[in-house]
């Protein structure tokens, strides 16, 4: 059972890394920066037979993340919402939507997901339209959402300040089975 760490930020080392860091450290997981790759926005082809998606990374993207049993995203809270490297990301699932629907979601069925956010706001409850978009996404593709950490922080290291989010990832761990 493998771990896809699919990281949002576009800073490196920043506190949504760090934590999702603190909860895969000691698991076999394929760590997939988005910062690192270019995926363009989605093109609306949906009632269309014209029309070729963006020639990016998007699919080398997707089989990577696809590859894995458990799915942690980790976004930076920025208007109460996902990251533009994680929307954009996961707005291009149109695209497998419409290349394969059935099997896109036969697979993404069989995932289980987890969501961390850390936003310096109150982020434990401006962080929660962030967790509703997720539990949206997961419910129309059929993945189990085990849960969410919503963590405070915003110069790098912060994170490891709010107590609450680090004891949340230690129990996380305990409770996971490789």
């Amino acid at each position: 059972m493998g771990i896809a760490v699919i990281y949002g930020s576009s800073r490196r080392n920043g506190n949504s890394e760090q934590l999702a860091n603190l909860l895969v450290d000691g698991f076999e997981a394929d760590r997939i920066y988005l910062s690192d790759y270019t995926i363009h926005p989605i093109v609306d082809y949906r009632h269309s037979d014209k029309g070729t998606y963006p020639d990016d990374d998007y699919h080398h993207v997707i089989k990577r993340v696809l590859a894995q049993d458990v799915l942690v995203f980790t976004t930076p809270i920025y208007w109460y919402g996902a990251s533009g490297l994680t929307k954009t990301f996961i707005d291009r699932w149109s695209q497998s939507l419409r290349e394969n629907k059935s099997e896109f979601l036969t697979t993404l069925s069989n995932k289980t997901a987890w969501v961390i956010g850390i936003g310096d706001d109150q982020p434990h409850l401006k962080g929660i339209p962030l967790v509703q978009q997720f539990q949206y996404v997961f419910e129309y593709t059929g993945t189990h959402f085990a849960g969410y950490v919503l963590g405070k922080g915003n110069k790098p290291g912060d994170i490891h300040q709010d107590t609450i989010a680090v004891a949340t990832v230690a129990q996380i761990r305990k409770t996971w089975h490789f």
